[in-house]
């Protein structure tokens, strides 16, 4: 903001300056052109000069912020009959101070045009000072339009991950309480394994690109939390490429994909399940893909309202403005999700 002022300003006096040195050299090779080959006094082209930088001056200063209204643009023209009246009244006054007998009589016969042109010039200056205002107030809302988007953007990527946690909370919360009778040593460090995951929780930002193995760190603490709930039943394996340890994805963005591959690969399932998750980057993007086994019975029987791999879309369109960063696919027995993470330089 500093800045533009600062540019304005400096904006006004060279423009003003310009007026009065232009204004000075055209009146004076006039004067010169119709009195020549008489001496030529430079009194008159330096107070005409002088006297339409001053209203130049008035015009910045009071129209420093003016925007005017619809049908309120004759406001605008009165305003320069004004001050172009001002400005030949100031002429005369001082020309008539310094009492130019060659200047003055050629001043007056010579008035209507030069009342015209000074019209004309202050009508300029006008319109471009207006003109400056309503660009500086269009690129003010536009900033303002773009904070308010930035607020409502965040507050909807906050209660998006906020909506996702209490499920997996109370998940754990019954599981802890399942335990405390009859494994009280397990439901003790699962109660601290879900303190330590919430914590971190707590500490990412929605908007915040992490490491990639910060990320992994975090999935091991939820995945360690499952397997006291599940058991042996639950296997994960991740297959990470070497070069992918450099990306970088946003907070907690692959735990609701991994806890709907648990959720639909391990309840109302006795036997043992593997949930395979593969990281690679390619193209300057970071493919996650996890697979997980898949009853179609089951799933029409526990299908809920989409709400986890939903939230997800949602989340990567507000940070990337792209639709297309989330696919789910079903491949025989076997449902698997990709998440594509772009990355920018």
């Amino acid at each position: 903001m500093t800045f533009k002022l600062t540019t304005k300003n400096r904006l006004i006096h060279v423009s003003a300056w310009t007026i009065c040195i232009l204004y000075f050299a055209v009146s004076y090779f006039l004067l010169w052109w119709d009195l020549s080959p008489k001496s030529v006094s430079p009194y008159e082209p330096l107070i005409g000069a002088l006297s339409i930088t001053i209203c130049c001056y008035l015009i910045y200063s009071t129209l420093q912020f003016y925007l005017p209204r619809k049908n309120q643009y004759v406001k605008i023209i009165l305003i320069c009959l004004v001050l172009t009246v001002v400005s030949i009244g100031l002429s005369i006054f001082f020309l008539n101070q310094f009492f130019d007998d060659i200047s003055l009589p050629h001043f007056y016969e010579i008035l209507p045009y030069r009342f015209i042109i000074n019209f004309l010039l202050l009508l300029c200056v006008t319109i471009i000072n207006v003109f400056w205002n309503i660009q500086e107030e269009y690129e003010k809302n536009e900033r303002r339009k773009e904070e308010s988007e930035r607020i409502l953007r965040d507050a909807e990527l906050y209660n998006l991950r906020q909506q996702l946690q209490p499920h997996f909370l109370f998940n754990s919360l019954n599981s802890i309480i399942a335990l405390i009778g009859i494994k009280p040593d397990e439901a003790r460090n699962m109660t601290f394994q879900l303190s330590d995951f919430l914590r971190g929780t707590m500490r990412k930002d929605d908007k915040q690109l992490i490491p990639l193995a910060d990320e992994i760190a975090h999935l091991s603490l939820y995945l360690d939390i499952e397997k006291v709930r599940f058991g042996h039943r639950l296997t994960t394996t991740f297959h990470l490429q070497e070069d992918a340890n450099q990306a970088k994805l946003p907070s907690m963005i692959i735990q609701p994909i991994l806890e709907n591959a648990i959720k639909f690969g391990l309840y109302n399932v006795i036997g043992e399940v593997e949930i395979t998750i593969d990281i690679r980057i390619e193209n300057y993007t970071l493919y996650i893909a996890i697979t997980n086994p898949f009853d179609a019975d089951q799933f029409e029987s526990r299908k809920g309202t989409g709400f986890g791999l939903s939230s997800i879309q949602r989340r990567l369109f507000l940070l990337y403005s792209r639709t297309d960063l989330l696919e789910t696919s079903i491949y025989k027995n076997t449902f698997t999700s990709i998440l594509k993470i772009p990355q920018y330089d």
